[in-house]
Order: C-alpha cells, then sequence, then structure tokens
C-alpha cells in the first residue's frame, strides 16, 4: 500500500508564502495499491486537497492507469472535510461510480449534506446535475468491510464538543501483505491516552493523527482550544506509544496559523523523542509506502 497526502490542514485552507512547504489545502488522504497495473484508491475525506487529486486521477483515468470506479469515506462532514467535493474532477464524468461512505448525521446521509452545500444560491452547479453515479453508505462503529482490494475497521467516537455528532476513524489494512495504516484525526486525546484508539490501532504499521496544537496552545489560558476536538503532538505520540506503532507516526490536520517555520521547529523538537518509529509531519505530495 501506499499512503498520499493531498491536503493536511485543519479547520480552514491557508495557501501563501508561509505554508508553501508543507501545504495550505484541508484534509484528503489516499491510500492505494496496484492490482493488474491499475491504481486501486481509498480516499478519505474531501477537503480542498481533493481537487488536486480529482485532476491526478482524470489524469491516470485517460492514461490508462485507474478506472472512475471511487471510494471515498468521510470522518465527518465539516467544511475542512467536505469543501473539495464540489470541484472533485471525476464528479463530471458519466463514468464515474462513486462510493461515498460515512455516519449519518442528525438523520441525514453524507448525499444529503453535500446536496444542501451545493443548493442555490451559494453554488452554480447543484448536486444532482453532477453527472458521476453516486451512492451513499453509512458506516458504524466496529463494522468491517472490503473496498478496493483492502480491508476497512470502522471506530466510532463521540466527543463531548467537536464534532457534536462524532467521527469516524479508520483502520486500513492489506491482505496481501497484512500491513495497516490507522487514521485517526479530528480527535481530541485524554490525559494517559485514549484507551479506545489504542485497542484500535494496536499493533499498526503507521498511525496518521491529528495535531493541530501544541502543547502550549493546548494548554494557554490566553487562547482557549480545550473542547474543540484536536489533539497535541505529545496526545499523537502518547497514542503511538500505547497502541505499539511499529513503523511511522505521521503528523497532520495542522493549525492554519502554523506557519512552514513554525511546523519545522516542531519537527526538529520531534526528532529528540525517544521511539522505537518514526515520526514525520505530513506534507501535501508526500507518499509513504508501507
Amino acid at each position: 500500500m501506499k499512503i498520499k497526502f493531498h491536503g493536511v490542514r485543519g479547520s480552514y485552507p491557508k495557501p501563501g508564502p508561509s505554508t508553501v512547504r508543507y501545504g495550505g489545502n484541508t484534509t484528503c488522504v489516499s491510500i492505494s495499491k496496484i492490482v493488474d497495473n491499475k491504481v486501486q484508491r481509498i480516499i478519505i475525506d474531501s477537503g480542498t486537497g481533493s481537487i488536486n487529486l480529482g485532476t491526478e486521477i482524470v489524469k491516470n483515468y485517460i492514461e490508462g492507469k485507474e478506472d472512475l470506479d471511487i471510494s471515498m469515506l468521510f470522518t465527518h462532514l465539516h467544511p475542512d472535510h467536505t469543501q473539495g467535493f464540489s470541484f472533485f474532477a471525476p464528479n463530471y464524468f458519466k463514468e464515474c461510480s462513486m462510493k461515498l461512505m460515512g455516519m449519518r448525521t442528525l438523520k441525514k446521509h453524507i448525499g444529503m449534506i453535500l446536496e444542501e452545500s451545493m443548493l442555490p444560491p451559494t453554488f452554480p452547479i447543484e448536486y444532482k446535475d453532477l453527472k458521476s453515479q453516486r451512492k451513499h453508505y453509512e458506516l458504524k462503529d466496529g463494522i468491517t468491510f472490503k473496498a478496493k482490494y483492502m480491508e476497512i475497521e470502522v471506530m466510532q467516537a463521540f466527543a463531548p464538543s467537536h464534532p457534536q455528532q462524532g467521527a469516524l476513524y479508520y483502520k486500513i489494512t492489506d491482505p496481501d501483505t497484512n500491513r495497516s495504516v490507522a487514521c485517526i484525526w479530528d480527535l481530541e486525546s485524554k490525559i494517559g491516552g485514549d484507551k479506545a484508539v489504542e485497542k484500535f490501532s494496536t499493533g499498526c504499521n503507521v498511525m496518521i493523527h491529528d495535531t493541530q496544537y501544541t502543547a502550549d496552545e493546548y494548554n494557554s489560558d490566553k487562547m482557549i482550544v480545550q473542547g474543540f476536538g484536536h489533539s497535541t503532538y505529545p496526545m499523537a505520540v502518547e497514542n503511538a506509544n500505547l497502541a505499539k506503532v511499529k513503523d511511522k507516526l505521521i503528523c497532520t490536520h495542522f493549525n492554519p496559523a502554523h506557519s512552514d517555520e513554525k511546523l519545522d521547529s516542531i519537527a526538529e523538537e520531534l526528532k529528540s523523542q525517544e521511539t522505537g518509529y518514526e515520526i514525520l509531519l505530513a506534507q501535501e505530495g508526500m507518499e509513504i509506502k508501507v
């Protein structure tokens, strides 16, 4: 399997000269493998990072390297995880078949939420006018299923605040190699570590974890962010340690206020951590073999 990061910011996009190296697009990650000389890909979230991904998929389709049979998972349905969907290029091909999977929120499935975001007068094209063929699937805590030659396990957690309706986390395993990736973002961890995350992720090769805040920001009495539904870098390391991650912890869902220089300083500090795995900060376009 291969992980590719297409968007690494939380909350809202942050383009500009201060975010060139790590990237300013909101969350989108894809996990893929090659089967019969074609890319088989699972997409997680459709923040603005999915716009460039859509262009990549269409290029592959034209070159015969990837089908337009798309599986897209959503952790939850806040704008920074959905706002690229309307501009996702495969949606404008009638050959495109999309499986959209996530939780039911306030009695609404994913399609209803996306449809509401494209209603006039705020968007020029309505959801029903997209050329892609779309099916919506409800995912719940504890289920497992297969997609794109990979096995997917689902965990749902509810925070006291953000996201109010909870979020889904995914563990994706390649059955051919038994190597796995735990996708854990929009999580506000707990003191001493999150036991549910530990149980869900134990033994994974790679953990991708929310790190929107530094410990100083999280504990500050000047800018209150506790309860916003996001973790700190030490929380991510703590959960990776508890889960006995084998190869890599990849930090993502960055604070839009954190510049490249700020993230560089955080990455340098994390290098001093003594762990049995490598710690990396995600960058747009970064690819990791699992």
